[in-house]
This record gives C-alpha cells, sequence and structure tokens, in this order.
C-alpha cells in the first residue's frame, strides 16, 4: 500500500505539452483540463473508498495519502491550465471550469461549494463550446463538480452524526 501514492501520482506527472496545438487540433489546455478530469475522476473514487468500511481497516491507511496526493495532482493541473495561454474559443470555458474544480477542491464547507455550484448554473453560457469533444469534457468537470459538492455534504453530514 505504500507505492499507492507513488504509482497513483505517475499517471499526472505525464503530459507536459507545449502551449501550442498539437496534430489533431487539441491545445495544452484541453489536453491538460482531459487530464485534470480523469485525476478528478480518480481523486473521487479514493475517497468513495474512504467513505466505505473499509477505511476503518488499518491496512488501508494508504487511501487517505493517496487521496490527498491525487487532490494534490488535481490542484496542480488546474494551476496549469489557469496559468496557460489561451490559444483557441474552447480554452476560455476550459480555463473557467478549471477554476471552478479548483475552488471546488480547496472549499471549506459545504455552503461555499453549493455556492460555487450556484455561480456555475447562473453562468452556464460560459461554460459552453460549439466543439463535440471539448463540450463533453466541460460536461465531465459539471458531473464533477456534483460529485465534489455531493461529497461536501456528506462531509457535514459524517460530522454530524453521533458517535
Amino acid at each position: 500500500m505504500a507505492d499507492i501514492c507513488r504509482i497513483m501520482r505517475m499517471g499526472t506527472e505525464k503530459g507536459l505539452w507545449p502551449a501550442n496545438e498539437a496534430d489533431d487540433g487539441s491545445t495544452f489546455i484541453t489536453r491538460t483540463f482531459d487530464t485534470l478530469t480523469k485525476a478528478v475522476d480518480e481523486a473521487l473514487e479514493l475517497e468513495r473508498d474512504l467513505s466505505h468500511a473499509l477505511s476503518w481497516d488499518p491496512a488501508s491507511t494508504g487511501i487517505q495519502e493517496a487521496a490527498e496526493a491525487k487532490w494534490q495532482d488535481c490542484l496542480k493541473l488546474s494551476g496549469d491550465i489557469l496559468t496557460a495561454q489561451v490559444v483557441s474559443a474552447e480554452d476560455l470555458p476550459m480555463q473557467r471550469m478549471s477554476m471552478l474544480l479548483h475552488f471546488l477542491i480547496e472549499s471549506t464547507g459545504p455552503e461555499e461549494a453549493l455556492r460555487f455550484q450556484q455561480l456555475f448554473h447562473e453562468n452556464q453560457e460560459l461554460f459552453t463550446v460549439e466543439d463535440g469533444d471539448c463540450q463533453a469534457l466541460l460536461q465531465t468537470g459539471a458531473r464533477q463538480m456534483n460529485a465534489l459538492v455531493e461529497l461536501s455534504l456528506a462531509a457535514e453530514a459524517q460530522n454530524f452524526l453521533p458517535n
């Protein structure tokens, strides 16, 4: 289990692409956002593992460290997206979604998470593009936003349960 952190982190260390467009027309932001969505899914899976009965098992103590390392990877990837140069019309909505995911990962409670979710719904037109592949990535980001809000709500509910 001690190798989980090292193994899990290796996936996000790949993919340092130049800021210009690749042969397939994708940009650094598009490719990095795709990597970010995969990392967020992995982190959410680790969090789900922690919320199940296995979290009490001493043999699974590496899961918490792996989850924290994966969330740090997500924050790094979203930071890379936020500082990247916009080179196509699809980049800006992905930067916005990346910023939203970044803020949700760092949110301190369900009220803050719900506020970010509300801002997304109020400004949904800022998170849309015409390119079908990019829109699918943004929809994945929206699904992840909802999952992060649910995770925050569940964590608060756990804190209010009697021991």
